[in-house]
């Protein structure tokens, strides 16, 4: 079965890191992300879910990935570098699991 999903943003590697641009209509995913990290956005891990670029092999339309958060300009998230590059960006969420073990 195959689902149509509105991409959120797009994924572009950035030297040693990856970038997440969020198109503007979707600001509120930024804006939901940083306020439950608080200032402390070094050491905190992302779940990105994204396009699946080899769904032609294996069937699947989405991966979700994680990944360490780097930083915040504007819209643009910098994360460490992922295996992706011109992803289709679906959700940006924090990995609640890797925060409770911080805590």
């Amino acid at each position: 079965m195959r689902i149509h999903l509105e991409p959120i943003g797009i994924i572009k590697k950035a030297g040693k890191y990856s970038e997440i641009m969020i198109y503007s209509d979707f600001e509120q995913v930024i804006k939901n992300v940083i306020s439950k990290i608080g200032n402390e956005i070094s050491g905190q891990k992302l779940l990105i879910v994204h396009k699946n670029r080899s769904s032609d092999v294996d069937g699947h339309q989405v991966q979700i990935t994680k990944a360490d958060f780097v930083e915040r300009v504007g819209n643009i998230l910098k994360i460490g570098k992922i295996d992706a590059s011109d992803d289709s960006v679906i959700d940006v969420q924090l990995d609640t699991n890797e925060t409770t073990k911080n805590m």
